[in-house]
């Protein structure tokens, strides 16, 4: 269950930024915050990125921070592309 803190919109970076708690026994993955934070945005969760979950130590309460952005053209332009696997044995 995820309950949102604090909801604060970025229009300069076209996105949303949240802080929310997330209350599970274990860790929840960033697929299963991404939907959740999805359905209490009313947003595709393609448009989600999870930046952080910090579990807090004895406890099963988790910190989490994400962006929601507004469309794929701006998360294309604001995040960071990821980087591609090398492959054992490939010419450079």
């Amino acid at each position: 269950m995820i309950k949102i803190e604090k909801q604060e919109k970025k229009p300069l970076v076209e996105r949303e930024e949240i802080h929310a708690i997330a209350e599970e026994k274990i860790t929840p993955s960033n697929a299963k915050i991404q939907e959740e934070l999805a359905s209490l945005t009313k947003k595709e969760k393609e448009l989600i990125v999870v930046k952080h979950i910090y579990q807090k130590f004895g406890s099963n309460k988790s910190d989490v921070i994400a962006y929601v952005y507004d469309s794929a053209e701006s998360l294309k332009k604001f995040e960071p592309k990821k980087k591609e696997k090398k492959t054992p044995g490939a010419a450079a």
